[in-house]
């Protein structure tokens, strides 16, 4: 252990090793991770410890789920219908106004407006023929992420949705709010409004663990052969013998750290500001906006009392989702239910999302495109498929 991370994380480490019980690892491990001091000389150490840490709460998850194994389905444990939208936000009195968007939004919860809400209050909001799903959350409370509050389960719930919509009450200190909650997000392994690291992990049988710069952003990483190293610790770590790591794009050691962590999720957030109706909260809104817009390219503001909302919600969402609808039929009769895709999609997409067999069968498809030269048009596999397209597939 280097000497220059200080004694109190020198005492911190050596509980970690003495430490028995796994629970016990783990808060030890917490400690020293916050008390070593961050710098360049510590980044490796810090890396490896993280990788660790992960490693030892997968195996603590583990263990609660085999011991939760035939209990009664938790409230916390929602079936997703449609888009499933995420209201979060801090714990405080009053609240934030979670409930009131609801309600806003759905007509749902009305009598529950004002009240403390121990379980997720659910309602639908339906916009160009889309169901979206919006769950208004508990609030997340501090240690949220250790299991405070019911925090496990409603940060369980979180990781699984399309948008979570952090809501910041306008009236009281906007930092304090976010801090609270990117720290328990982030705590909970779920990373906000980042795309997952350009790394390609390979398990193999032999040829212990190589490390591979495939493009050109890679290859000019500085101190190339330093990296390789601190990878390959990174990678002995979280268990990993023998493998191949591929990096596609320049990484720091957190994404590499992460990359090793099957927990992380990687999830779309926005901001939505509410109590906009209250004095001085348009100058809050602006202050909001500017200083956080770089983490949060879509903050929005509202008004419950007002009723003062974006009318297209729905498609603001799928936009930023970066989602397209997409109509199929049969026989001429086209479906009242869209398909919700991903955009830069092609006719293979919607096959294998309809059903596999209309892949591997795949003859030909008829795509009706309003506003198009050609209104009515054969296809194969690979034409690329537009929001609000007709399609109709056609097997063999």
């Amino acid at each position: 252990m280097s000497s220059n991370i200080g004694p109190e994380a020198s005492a911190a480490y050596d509980r970690y090793l003495d430490a028995k019980d796994l629970d016990k690892k783990i808060k030890c491990l917490e400690e020293f991770l916050s008390l070593v001091p961050k710098h360049k000389a510590t980044e490796k150490l810090v890396a490896l410890n993280k990788t660790r840490l992960a490693k030892l709460k997968r195996e603590q998850e583990e263990n609660k789920e085999r011991a939760k194994s035939g209990k009664k389905t938790s409230p916390f444990s929602i079936k997703r219908e449609g888009i499933q939208i995420v209201l979060v936000s801090d714990y405080h009195t009053p609240g934030v106004g979670k409930t009131s968007l609801l309600n806003l939004l759905t007509g749902a919860a009305k009598n529950k407006i004002g009240k403390f809400t121990s379980v997720p209050e659910i309602g639908v909001y339906k916009e160009q023929k889309i169901k979206f799903q919006i769950v208004d959350m508990p609030s997340i409370m501090v240690g949220a992420s250790n299991g405070v509050g019911n925090g496990k389960e409603i940060l369980s719930q979180i990781r699984s949705c399309d948008l979570i919509v952090i809501c910041v009450d306008l009236s009281r200190n906007v930092d304090d709010q976010i801090f609270l909650i990117e720290k328990e997000l982030n705590g909970s392994n779920i990373r906000l409004n980042k795309p997952p690291p350009p790394i390609l992990i390979e398990k193999t049988g032999s040829n212990k663990i190589q490390v591979f710069y495939l493009t050109e952003e890679a290859k000019n990483i500085t101190e190339l052969s330093e990296l390789t190293e601190k990878i390959k610790e990174i990678v002995d770590a979280a268990g990993i013998r023998n493998g191949i790591v591929k990096l596609y794009g320049r990484v720091t050691l957190d994404q590499i750290v992460d990359a090793f962590n099957p927990s992380i999720v990687y999830k779309k957030v926005l901001i939505m500001a509410t109590k906009g109706d209250l004095p001085y909260t348009q100058e809050s809104f602006e202050d909001l906006k500017e200083r956080y817009s770089d983490k949060y390219p879509l903050i929005l503001g509202c008004s419950a009392k007002k009723v003062e909302i974006s009318p297209e919600i729905g498609k603001i969402v799928l936009d930023f989702l970066k989602k397209i609808k997409v109509f199929t039929s049969h026989k001429g009769v086209i479906a009242e239910k869209p398909l919700i895709l991903d955009s830069n999609v092609s006719v293979r997409d919607v096959a294998i999302k309809i059903h596999r067999s209309f892949y591997e069968k795949f003859d030909h498809a008829i795509v009706i495109r309003e506003g198009a030269r050609q209104y009515r048009k054969k296809v194969g596999l690979d034409f690329e498929i537009q929001d609000n397209d007709i399609v109709e597939l056609f097997t063999i």
